[in-house]
């Protein structure tokens, strides 16, 4: 077993992974209703990247804007403060974990391809069953599988061979037990160390913790969790251009009369992100549409 625990990994990272001052600072003014737009836009000025990251992402498919979304005054006049809120996390959090140690084993573009089916297929399923939620698990999807890029950086022949484990006997062994066999811990536990080292929405933090786990959620998050959890198999799926649940991990059949869903609703929405995705990847600049 590791040395490692997820203090240590956190501590670790959690220099590495920092998230810029300004943003912080841009959460507290979006969050004050007295605050006024043009000093947030000034705020956020301070780092450019970020600005680009919102904006690319309000004009992607994945938002439909009626208008184009130019400058951060808009961003806030057309999504609103919330939805700004969760991009401007989400740009945070994304660029942060590409200054890991770059490495082989989940290169960044199969990672963040993978994270990027999860967002929109968890904000479409959220569509028709719990559209308050759309935001929320959207960033949750994106940001679900933190923890095992983590992993993969900074622990990478432990987790292999965790991998490795859980491929060669699927059906006694499924990766987080693999995991914690190796390490004391698994990724998804590892995400929630993060998120809440870094402050995050409790929500959120419940997302990367208990994705795998979704009935085990605090019952103020289940719904959201319940969500993000279907859409990592529907993500798998997409990614192998499947129908067949049998290739994806298996979904707990608790979720679906918790969100009032059929399992036929599903599919449909792969079909859609499908789409989507390819403007959804722009947010990290990795051109993996070839364009």
């Amino acid at each position: 077993m590791s040395s490692m625990t997820i203090d240590s990994l956190v501590t670790s990272t959690g220099k590495l992974l920092s998230i810029p001052r300004v943003v912080g600072q841009v959460t507290r003014l979006l969050d004050d209703a007295n605050s006024e737009q043009a000093q947030i836009a000034q705020t956020m000025a301070q780092d450019p990247a970020l600005v680009a990251m919102l904006l690319r992402l309000a004009n992607s498919a994945a938002f439909a804007p009626s208008r184009t979304v130019d400058s951060v005054e808009r961003a806030l006049a057309l999504l609103g403060r919330e939805q700004v809120r969760r991009l401007v996390i989400a740009g945070a959090v994304t660029g942060a974990a590409d200054r890991l140690p770059k490495q082989q084993l989940l290169p960044l573009e199969f990672f963040w391809r993978h994270s990027a089916y999860c967002a929109v297929i968890a904000r479409l399923l959220a569509q028709g069953s719990a559209r308050s939620l759309e935001g929320v698990v959207f960033l949750g999807g994106l940001l679900h599988d933190l923890g095992q890029l983590v992993l993969f950086s900074e622990v990478p022949e432990e987790t292999q061979r965790a991998f490795l484990n859980s491929l060669g006997a699927p059906q006694a062994l499924n990766p987080q037990t693999a995991e914690h066999d190796q390490l004391g811990f698994d990724h998804a536990q590892l995400g929630g160390a993060l998120a809440e080292h870094w402050e995050l929405p409790t929500v959120l933090c419940d997302i990367l913790r208990f994705h795998h786990e979704p009935m085990s959620a605090p019952e103020s998050s289940r719904k959201a969790v319940a969500l993000v959890h279907i859409s990592n198999t529907g993500a798998h799926l997409a990614e192998l251009d499947s129908r067949d649940l049998a290739d994806a991990p298996p979904i707990d059949p608790n979720v679906w009369p918790l969100l009032n869903l059929s399992p036929d609703a599903l599919m449909p929405v792969i079909e859609q992100a499908q789409y989507q995705v390819l403007s959804v990847e722009a947010l990290h600049d990795l051109a993996l549409s070839g364009s």
